[in-house]
């Protein structure tokens, strides 16, 4: 699967003249991101209506040189927890291992994953409801992780031409050829000062079901905003949008009043 993603990168290359990344080249350098934590916002629009939803608290963390860890938790209105943690090669940003755990408001166990990746591929294990399952998949080290897209992306310079990658998205056992357009630039007000970011257009291509989904913030594929070089207490990635769903620090379509 790994092949057929990386050959459809190049048929896509070719035929679109775009640039290429791939993950370990030298283009992204996690070592540039600086610890963090942030809460951001959640919606999804129903009926014509964006509707609140659980707040994401995200925390970026080093772990000596090597590692990047990533960990996020929601807290649902019904008192349960998602946490989840994310771990990186610190330079390639490169996903190494990623855990999540849903406790109730109790404090029992309702499910989680574990998966590991390597270049061959993923292995781990999913659990639910006193259940556990062992599960194995295409998605390699050498795709980046389709959750935590915009980080990665921060690191780059703006880029003038489409950018083609693999990513992957374990927890539906997909692969993707994803095209990143950056789209332009839009000003953020942050403690008094404009804050510059760069909208990034996604496109993504399921490997294994032919699906596509288009690039926008209307669209399913969705934009990112990302900004290279943020002030303290202000994120890389200020906004996720899609035509359904949005993730947000600085308010756009969620609701701030619940």
């Amino acid at each position: 699967m790994r092949k057929l993603a990386l050959t459809l990168i190049a048929l896509t290359t070719a035929a679109h003249a775009d640039n290429t990344l791939l993950v370990g080249d030298g283009q992204i350098d996690g070592s540039k991101l600086q610890p963090y934590e942030l809460t951001w916002r959640q919606c999804s629009l129903q009926d014509g209506k964006w509707l609140a939803g659980n707040d994401l608290t995200e925390r970026l963390v080093a772990i000596g040189d090597g590692v990047l860890r990533i960990q996020q938790r929601v807290q649902r209105k019904d008192g349960s927890m998602v946490r989840s943690s994310s771990y990186f090669d610190r330079h390639s940003f490169a996903p190494l291992r990623l855990e999540q755990r849903i406790v109730a408001a109790d404090g029992a166990e309702l499910g989680g994953a574990a998966h590991s990746l390597d270049d061959q591929g993923y292995s781990g294990h999913r659990s639910r409801g006193g259940e556990t399952k062992e599960v194995a998949g295409a998605a390699t080290n050498a795709m980046l992780h389709g959750g935590a897209m915009g980080l990665p992306l921060a690191t780059l310079e703006y880029q003038h031409e489409p950018l083609v990658f693999a990513a992957s998205m374990i927890g539906f056992d997909a692969t993707y050829e994803v095209i990143a357009t950056w789209a332009g630039k839009e000003s953020f007000e942050f403690k008094g000062k404009n804050v510059e970011a760069w909208m990034i257009d996604i496109e993504w291509h399921h490997v294994e079901l032919g699906d596509v989904y288009p690039p926008g913030p209307d669209a399913s594929g969705g934009r990112y905003w990302v900004v290279h070089n943020p002030p303290s207490g202000f994120p890389y990635v200020p906004r996720y949008k899609t035509d359904a769903y949005a993730v947000e620090f600085v308010a756009g379509n969620c609701p701030i009043n619940r």
